[in-house]
């Protein structure tokens, strides 16, 4: 499997195309990845908090994304837990991300792939992101992921719908069904949010949804892109 991804990435980075966009392109709000990388030398960050009443906790989380090129970004986030806002680290992982088309193309398509060295769920992620507009103001993004454990092996499928509606180019809302399926189980969570942005390299977003219980969160997008941008 290792060698799997390792080829993968040098194939990959010989087809990446411009990516850099007049205003940022976030993950967030949502659990959708995006199509886009950030650009060359843009660095990114993405941060939020989030409150599930399951288990009565804030989790704050942090995304950071650097282009090393203008399809080819390197990323690694984190997410904190624990009883006194964050003392226990969860999730930490590094991975990266290729755009697999040309912008002409109507369908926009990447691959992310990463590792979550955390202290929970240790292992690999492929996810495959599309998407594409329906009309002029609404647009969706579709991810489908394989979750792979510490040694490798299949763990589970999982799938992320988000459909998102942009009052202009400044606001916009958005739904999104997700979970994991596979491994003789299918699993459905909903999620809806709002975001806004302030400038080109600033966004704020919340969002409100269900995983086995009520959630909420709230969050920014923080680009900075290169001086001669």
């Amino acid at each position: 499997m290792k060698k799997v991804l390792f080829i993968a990435l040098v194939l990959i980075t010989t087809i990446v195309s411009a990516q850099y966009t007049e205003s940022l392109t976030s993950d967030r709000p949502g659990q959708a990845l995006s199509t886009g990388t950030v650009g060359k030398n843009v660095f990114q960050i993405q941060a939020g908090v989030d409150y599930f009443d399951s288990s009565a906790q804030f989790y704050p989380s942090s995304y950071f994304r650097y282009g090393l090129s203008e399809g080819f970004e390197l990323n690694s986030g984190f997410i904190l837990s624990g009883n006194n806002f964050g003392n226990e680290l969860e999730v930490f992982t590094i991975g990266a991300r290729f755009h697999l088309n040309k912008n002409r193309s109507k369908f926009q398509s990447s691959l992310q792939l990463s590792y979550d060295f955390g202290g929970i769920n240790n292992g690999a992620h492929v996810a495959y992101i599309l998407g594409s507009s329906l009309s002029e103001n609404l647009s969706y993004t579709v991810n489908l992921g394989i979750d792979f454990d510490r040694d490798f092996a299949f763990n589970n499928g999982i799938y992320i719908f988000n459909l998102s509606y942009a009052f202009n180019s400044k606001m916009g809302i958005f739904i999104e069904p997700f979970g994991t399926f596979l491994n003789d189980s299918f699993q459905f969570n909903l999620d809806s949010g709002f975001y806004y942005l302030l400038n080109n390299n600033l966004q704020l977003d919340v969002l409100i949804g269900e995983s086995n219980g009520f959630f909420l969160g709230a969050g920014v997008t923080w680009r900075i892109p290169p001086k001669n941008k």
